[in-house]
């Protein structure tokens, strides 16, 4: 072999070291990834079990609460109602309270009014827009029940959860907590008012605004009704103030 034949293979064999390393290089990189991903995806869907099944678990513990308080709403008026009979004060001292009830909403109520239903848009979301847009965000139910009130409803409920003084709707992920349940779409609101409370609740502007451009816009499911018969449960829940008292005393 000569010597100009020795000096062209050792560039070759140099080429072929540096080629077979970084192919080795890019390798372990590509194993690092993928092992990263793998790992990610496991932790993820892992957080999201532990999480929902934590999310059960409070659901079934609110249930079971709720029964609780239902029962003993039901036991405190059986008893105010089995009083009534020891005298005239006593029956005009239980008829303010059950008036005072029907006012706050711990009284279920019927009637006639209006049903709305809201859902999430069945568009595609088109590329480049925002996915939020197209569901029914805690806004919305927000802006159709205050045009429900301001349109004369004396009592609302969404998907069977009363709403009363102390209630609050707002946003939970992708839930929304109204009282202390947890609600996910199609939303049902029912709300007691006098004749024509629908073609109120239509024409007002806390309707019309934000929330039905967003149903134009964005293709949101609506639906809305006048109802001869409606039935509203009472609210089932802790009402207590804890630092609203009376004037003149202390918390």
């Amino acid at each position: 072999m000569t010597a100009a034949t020795r000096q062209r293979r050792r560039p070759q064999a140099g080429w072929a070291i540096s080629i077979a390393l970084a192919l080795c290089v890019v390798g372990f990189v590509g194993a690092i990834q993928w092992n990263s991903s793998v790992a990610r995806e496991v932790f993820t869907t892992s957080a999201q079990q532990t999480l929902a099944r934590q999310i059960t678990a409070l659901e079934a513990e609110q249930n079971d609460l709720r029964t609780q308080i239902g029962g003993a709403e039901a036991e405190v008026q059986r008893v105010q109602a089995e009083s009534t009979s020891d005298s005239a004060a006593l029956k005009q001292l239980n008829d303010q309270l059950a008036a005072a009830r029907l006012r706050v909403g711990l009284t279920a109520v019927t009637g006639p009014g209006v049903i709305v239903e809201i859902a999430d848009s069945k568009r595609v979301v088109p590329p480049g827009e925002n996915p939020s847009n197209f569901i029914v965000l805690v806004d919305d139910l927000r802006d159709i029940v205050a045009a429900l009130w301001g349109s004369g409803a004396e009592a609302i409920s969404v998907n069977d959860e009363r709403l009363v003084a102390t209630s609050s709707i707002y946003g939970v992920g992708a839930s929304v907590l109204v009282n202390t349940a947890f609600l996910s779409p199609p939303f049902r609101i029912q709300a007691i008012g006098s004749d024509g409370l629908l073609e109120r609740f239509q024409d007002s502007n806390a309707f019309r605004g934000r929330v039905g451009q967003r149903i134009d816009i964005f293709g949101l499911e609506f639906a809305a009704q006048a109802a001869g018969d409606l039935q509203i449960p009472a609210f089932v829940g802790s009402t207590r103030f804890r630092w609203a008292v009376p004037q003149g005393e202390t918390p």
